[in-house]
């Protein structure tokens, strides 16, 4: 062994040794472990304080859930974050969406309106986390729950004693939200006291939105500069269902919830920065029915199939996306699940085809979308990196 090579031998034994050293030092000392946690902890916090994009004039949207109920075991269920002129407001609580919101860091206590676009359960299944964690976090005021009124064109099937499905609006589900968390709000405020946790901020409010005529919208959040109106898609049997336009500070988002493609939504994507659309990819959703058939499970498949007939093909979202000139198309609401490289490239066939000028943009959880006020510059980060 030549001298050189006996040196570096004995560097690494140095190393290794003090590495040990350290390690043990650290697995046998309460003290030390003590304080690397708690340095660690304020590091985590201090890098982790997102609440500039509220005050930053810019608008930002933050995807926190980009799937559908077809299991993921990386996307939550439907869920767009709003954070603009000191609001967060967010479209959509679909399950799993507040534990991908959290991990992300924002500033929830600045939660003061949700928007649901309709009420299948993948967009309303983590209200009560939403409103409960937000009011953790500090919000002292109730949170105004925004959305359709009852079905108006479903024959409302019954059970066997007669009771009547289908027959609920928003209203309803938000009263049946409160009282799931009466329990969990009345046990905390007696724990820890009124000045911690008031209990304005435990009350969610509902307000049911007017059907608004083709063509028009209806205003549902205008505070500090931020606009957010409904209009009309289509996603029949479930009526109304609405797509929100979001305006701050002349930058425009279109979110186009549930819908198979119609001219509406394309009437209210005119020009817009940003068009955040759904999109199912019909061919691999029949390959999956497919499957089913053959496993023994067909009504399943039939399911799947019926999913097809009221939603949008990634090909249809990007053609509305030219046609409106819309500069950045992002899909969210994904059908189906997408693990891999090779699957993600069958969704999007056929899009780069069709979609013009613009960009596109296959959405995940944690991506947000930043529109810095009178710009047309659009930025992209992930806040779950």
């Amino acid at each position: 062994m030549g001298r050189k090579t006996r040196f570096a031998a004995i560097a690494v034994a140095v190393l290794i040794a003090l590495g040990l050293a350290g390690f043990a030092a650290v697995w046998t000392m309460p003290a030390l472990q003590d304080g690397l946690a708690k340095r660690a902890v304020a590091g985590r916090l201090a890098a982790g304080d997102k609440s500039a994009l509220l005050t930053d004039k810019a608008l930002h949207i933050v995807l926190c859930g980009t799937g559908s109920p077809m299991p993921d075991p990386v996307r939550a269920n439907a869920c767009t974050a709003v954070v603009a002129g000191g609001h967060i407001v967010i479209i959509d609580t679909g399950p799993g969406s507040w534990s991908k919101f959290s991990q992300m860091r924002l500033p929830a206590g600045a939660i003061d309106a949700v928007l649901f676009t309709h009420l299948h359960s993948d967009h309303i299944g983590a209200l009560g986390e939403f409103a409960v964690q937000s009011w953790i976090a500090g919000r002292k005021t109730p949170l105004d729950v925004f959305g359709p009124g009852k079905p108006e064109e479903i024959k409302p099937p019954l059970d066997a004693e007669g009771d009547a499905y289908g027959v609920s609006g928003t209203a309803d589900v938000v009263r049946g939200f409160a009282l799931a968390y009466d329990s969990d709000s009345g046990f905390r405020i007696a724990h820890h006291g009124t000045d911690y946790l008031n209990p304005e901020g435990a009350r969610l409010v509902a307000h049911e939105v007017a059907k608004p005529a083709l063509g028009s919208a209806v205003t549902v959040f205008d505070k500090d500069g931020l606009k957010i109106s409904a209009f009309l898609v289509n996603h029949h049997p479930v009526e109304p269902a609405f797509g929100y336009r979001v305006e701050y500070q002349g930058r425009v988002v279109i979110v186009s919830g549930d819908t198979k493609k119609n001219e509406n939504l394309a009437l209210f994507a005119k020009d817009a920065d940003v068009l955040v659309h759904e999109a199912l990819n019909a061919d691999m959703a029949r390959t999956i029915a497919e499957g089913l058939d053959h496993s023994g499970t067909p009504r399943l498949a039939k399911m799947v199939r019926d999913t097809i007939d009221y939603h949008t093909s990634p090909v249809e979202a990007a053609e509305i996306a030219r046609d409106a000139k819309v500069k950045l198309l992002v899909f969210t609401h994904l059908v189906p699940p997408l693990p891999n490289a090779l699957m993600r490239h069958m969704f999007l066939r056929g899009v780069s085809e069709v979609r013009g000028e613009g960009e596109t943009v296959l959405g995940y959880d944690g991506l947000m979308i930043s529109l810095p006020g009178g710009s047309t510059t659009i930025e992209t980060s992930d806040l779950l990196r």
